[in-house]
């Protein structure tokens, strides 16, 4: 059991080998310790800790589970209601592929669909099995052996989710046991499918994404990863990409794993989704786009649009919230007396950013899709109150950072938008900016097929049983 839950999976900053020296405590390639490891860094973490209070402050479904896990006892409930959530996890699974596909994918929050989509547009000659998470997909008469397959592994499983009980409080007990479920579902689906060559998926922390790429590769098969979002280089955890291939928006994603934890993949580059557009400049400011994170501080919001209307009374302010709605926060009073402030959500991303003269930004990667879409960024830290360039884009010099509004923003966003290197800034980041797209895409499927098309070397490693070890 130590193997998965003790010790550290990633290095502290800084404690890494020597360079050019390869460090043999860190793993090559994910297996289901690797997976679980991974999911427990990400949820254990102190941001995520955070993010945890903050759902069970404001959303009340959240708050009641965590209140009756808490009330179960370790003893059997809380195991139970472990086990009741990993059986959510695989029923909620499908639709999986059919006999003529070449690969699976799996992703689940819309930017995740959006990056696979990216991906099969590259090759479609390959059939590409889309594998989702809907509560629908409990209903397929298919879930019946899944169910049953689950039951079968309970006692194995049993000691595992004693252990998790201990060691953490439900949120991430619950996500670092969905990584094991995912794992067997996913085990069950590359054996009775032996013409899946690859995996392809969009997240390198999340437990459906390690599960199905630690499942893959202990099958024998490829797995493909592509970032759903600019990665945070000074972000407190950053799980390593221990894919085959990665296709990745810029350089600088690949800088930023090599600097704070492991690629081990062979890397394309396909840059930001959607069309990239030179910076364009406008006489004035009619409508500024104020775009959120999930954290954003409602009073702080309240208080920008008030001093911009100081500045700009006849202006239309556009406040984009966060798709992201778990947290539930407040923003009922934002545009009731002012008609032209609107608040969106769920409104075509592109559309937004073009309809803006500029864009104010916390800590986002949206501030990517904006440049790219031709328009200033101004990054106020203080809008979500995350740690200060947690992006890394301040000290890079890709965005301008200001300490709130100014009569004199636009002038000084354009100073520093239109300086000498900055579009090579911009071109670490996205490496679609100024580029040769029909060129930029046939580097990157030549890439992919070199792993869709070619069945990994590595042997399976036998049925599940022989992972037991992991989960004894």
């Amino acid at each position: 059991m130590g193997e998965v839950l003790g010790g550290e999976f990633l290095p502290s900053q800084g404690a890494r080998a020597p360079e050019g020296e390869a460090d043999p405590a860190r793993p090559h390639r994910y297996d289901l310790a690797t997976a679980i490891r991974v999911v427990r860094e990400m949820e254990t973490s102190a941001g995520r800790a955070a993010v945890y209070d903050e759902i069970k402050a404001k959303n009340r479904v959240y708050a009641l589970v965590d209140a009756l896990y808490v009330a179960a006892g370790p003893a059997l409930l809380q195991p139970l209601i472990l086990f009741v959530y990993m059986l959510k996890c695989v029923v909620s699974l499908g639709p999986f592929p059919g006999r003529g596909a070449e690969a699976a994918a799996i992703s689940n929050f819309p930017n995740e669909h959006k990056t696979i989509e990216r991906l099969a547009a590259l090759v479609p000659d390959v059939e590409i099995g889309r594998v989702t998470i809907a509560r629908g997909h409990a209903f397929s008469l298919g879930q019946l052996a899944s169910v049953s397959a689950m039951f079968k592994a309970f006692p194995r499983i049993w000691s595992f989710l004693k252990v998790l009980v201990r060691a953490h409080s439900f949120m991430p007990a619950a996500r670092i046991a969905s990584a094991l479920a995912f794992y067997m579902r996913f085990s069950r689906m590359f054996a009775e499918a032996p013409a899946l060559k690859a995996a392809l998926v969009a997240s390198n922390y999340s437990p459906e994404a390690v599960g199905m790429a630690a499942a893959a590769h202990r099958h024998g098969r490829r797995v493909i990863y592509s970032n759903h979002a600019p990665v945070p280089a000074n972000g407190t955890v950053v799980p390593p990409v221990l894919a085959d291939c990665a296709m990745f928006y810029g350089e600088e994603t690949t800088t930023t794993y090599r600097r704070r934890s492991r690629c081990a993949a062979e890397v394309g580059f396909i840059g930001q989704p959607g069309t990239a557009r030179a910076m364009e400049w406008r006489e004035g400011l009619d409508t500024i786009g104020i775009f959120l994170t999930s954290g954003t501080k409602a009073d702080v919001l309240q208080s920008l649009i008030a001093t911009i209307r100081v500045d700009l009374p006849q202006a239309r302010i556009i406040v984009r919230q966060h798709p992201v709605t778990l947290l539930k926060t407040d923003f009922s009073k934002i545009g009731v007396d002012d008609p032209s402030t609107e608040l969106t959500i769920g409104n075509p991303l592109d559309d937004e950013i073009a309809a803006c003269d500029m864009v104010i930004c916390g800590n986002s990667g949206v501030a990517m899709n904006v440049l790219s879409g031709g328009r200033p960024v101004a990054y106020l830290s203080s809008l979500d109150g995350i740690k200060f360039d947690a992006n890394g884009f301040v000290a890079s010099r890709l965005v301008h950072s200001v300490p709130w509004w100014t009569d004199d923003i636009y002038d000084r966003l354009k100073g520093f938008y239109q300086a000498p290197g900055w579009a090579g800034v911009m071109r670490s980041y996205d490496a679609s900016y100024g580029a040769d797209l029909d060129e930029l895409k046939r580097e990157a499927a030549a890439v992919m097929m070199r792993h869709l098309r070619t069945v990994a070397a590595h042997a399976p490693r036998g049925d599940l049983s022989d992972e037991a070890r992991y989960v004894a």
